[in-house]
């Protein structure tokens, strides 16, 4: 394991050399605020499971907790933030902005917090991690509003969970408008 991260290690640091090289207006600035809007959803919401305790946060979408005993990884239903964790045979690369994200969950959510979950119609993914809306201990803040509207996410359209995508897309777009987050590059789509 240590081998990667001495492998890891020379590629991030070339990442940050060519992003300030390129004069790239992302902003790695790990003093993250982290918006604490509600839920200003107008939907009807489904019932609330939970509260369940976080382990960890394995990265910016991702994370695990104790679901009744058992150490679950739960993906963050229709948001996809940058890689942080990919390893060499997933083809991914890891990115700078997927180190930020990943923080910003880290943030919202530290180890032995509690999360609430909200189900959609498709409860698993391909890997059988468990998809769901993420709420935070109040029940009323969902992480993939905030994720989406501080630009630390994408919308990741998923045609069988669909509850919120509108109202995805309206953060993801005001976060581009205001070039935040992901969104900063004077190039971004």
């Amino acid at each position: 394991m240590k081998t990667f991260y001495k492998r890891l290690l020379p590629l991030f640091l070339a990442a940050l050399i060519t992003i300030s090289l390129t004069g790239c207006k992302f902003n790695i600035d790990y003093d993250i605020e982290v918006s604490t809007d509600k839920n200003e959803n107008t939907e009807v919401r489904t019932e609330l499971s939970g509260p369940y305790d976080v382990i960890r946060v394995v990265d910016g979408d991702t994370i695990i907790i104790d679901l009744n005993g058992e150490k679950t990884k739960v993906r963050f239903s229709n948001v996809d933030t940058p890689e942080s964790v990919a390893g060499e045979e997933s083809g991914k690369e890891n990115t700078p902005e997927g180190f930020v994200a990943s923080d910003y969950t880290k943030k919202l959510l530290p180890d032995g917090s509690k999360v609430y979950l909200e189900y959609d119609n498709k409860t698993k993914d391909k890997y059988d991690r468990v998809l769901a809306y993420v709420y935070l201990e109040d029940g009323e803040t969902m992480i993939q509003r905030l994720l989406l509207k501080d630009g630390m996410a994408k919308v990741f359209n998923d045609k069988q969970n669909k509850r919120y995508t509108d109202e995805f897309f309206k953060l993801q777009d005001e976060a581009k408008a205001s070039k935040i987050g992901i969104w900063a590059g004077e190039n971004n789509d």
